[in-house]
């Protein structure tokens, strides 16, 4: 008797414990089926590896020989990498739709063409990549509908040409604009000024001949400037160069430090120059290409004197092998050496 009041105890304590999970049996089931219908749901491309990480979906298509932008994306994609491919040309079809893309990189393939709103549809991306392409000039068209973009990275194309209004969609929220080795002889420095979230700015290894003063003067964000390897002969002072903290590159600064990058241009070392070569910075690279006398100097090396001593230095005439002097009267005057 006391065996048997064991085994019917022992079977209703198990039969407890069983009792939740059959309840909850249906639930699982029915959240498998929802996952599986969603992943069965998501178009992956010929070639391509898709990822379908909730609440996100990755879309991966580098080195498949890539033509033209696979049609069968599916719309809901937030990441597209489609870099080190043979695209040429990009339509408002090829991203029609994709209102979740977030990230979308063209790396390194050979588009020479984007036809007018081929990003209209893409209010939500934050990262466009289109580096190492073949793209010759930007107009009002190339980039509109992309008012949420953070990153544009343009570097590495043949660049001759851009329209004031080529950014004119997300002048509020760009925090990275890279328009590097391109062909850029101007830039749209009124579209450029405009730019207040942006945070670094590379415009280096152009032909870049003049920049505007004061333009850089409402970008309080602005913590990196590299204007190296241009044409650039002078550089007028900027009020936000004189605001706050100066340095030469990147490691070691603070982060409310500007880093600023002017070397590789044939400067003219006159005092006008002066102001830069006044900035307490280390290992700046900035050399003079003139007048002769301080041809191939460091700027940073150049002794400046001023008031009865730099009307002394002027009348020295010091010889070449001595050390190069800027005798300046405030930020004018002449150069001595």
């Amino acid at each position: 008797m006391t065996r048997s009041f064991c085994r019917s105890a022992v079977m209703d304590s198990t039969s407890s414990l069983l009792r939740p999970l059959l309840l909850l049996r249906p639930l699982l089931l029915l959240l498998l089926l929802l996952l599986l219908s969603s992943s069965s749901s998501m178009l992956c491309p010929k070639r391509c590896t898709c990822q379908n990480l909730l609440p996100s979906y990755t879309v991966l298509c580098a080195k498949t020989g890539l033509l033209f932008v696979p049609p069968n994306i599916d719309r809901q994609t937030a990441e597209l990498r489609l870099m080190d491919n043979f695209i040429t040309t990009l339509r408002h079809r090829d991203f029609a739709n994709m209102t979740s893309l977030i990230h979308l990189t063209l790396s390194r393939n050979t588009i020479s063409q984007v036809l007018p709103y081929a990003f209209a549809d893409l209010q939500d991306l934050h990262a466009l990549h289109l580096d190492a392409n073949r793209l010759t000039t930007l107009d009002d068209s190339h980039f509109q509908g992309l008012v949420n973009l953070r990153h544009l990275i343009l570097a590495n194309n043949q660049l001759h040409s851009i329209s004031e209004g080529a950014f004119q969609d997300f002048l509020e929220t760009l925090e990275d604009l890279d328009l590097s080795y391109n062909n850029l002889v101007e830039v749209p420095w009124e579209t450029v000024a405009l730019l207040v979230s942006v945070n670094t700015l590379s415009l280096d290894h152009n032909l870049i001949e003049s920049v505007p003063e004061g333009i850089f003067s409402n970008l309080h964000k602005l913590a990196r400037l590299d204007m190296t390897s241009n044409k650039l002969k002078k550089i007028p002072p900027d009020p936000l160069f004189l605001r706050i903290p100066v340095y030469a590159k990147m490691k070691g600064s603070p982060l409310t430090a500007l880093v600023l990058s002017f070397g590789g241009n044939p400067l003219h070392c006159n005092c006008e120059l002066v102001w830069l070569r006044r900035l307490t910075r280390e290992d700046d690279l900035e050399t003079c290409a003139s007048p002769r006398t301080l041809a191939g100097k460091y700027f940073w090396t150049i002794k400046e004197v001023r008031g009865p001593a730099a009307a002394a230095a002027r009348r020295s005439k010091l010889n070449a092998n001595a050390n190069a002097i800027v005798a300046c009267k405030g930020n004018t005057g002449e150069l001595g050496s």
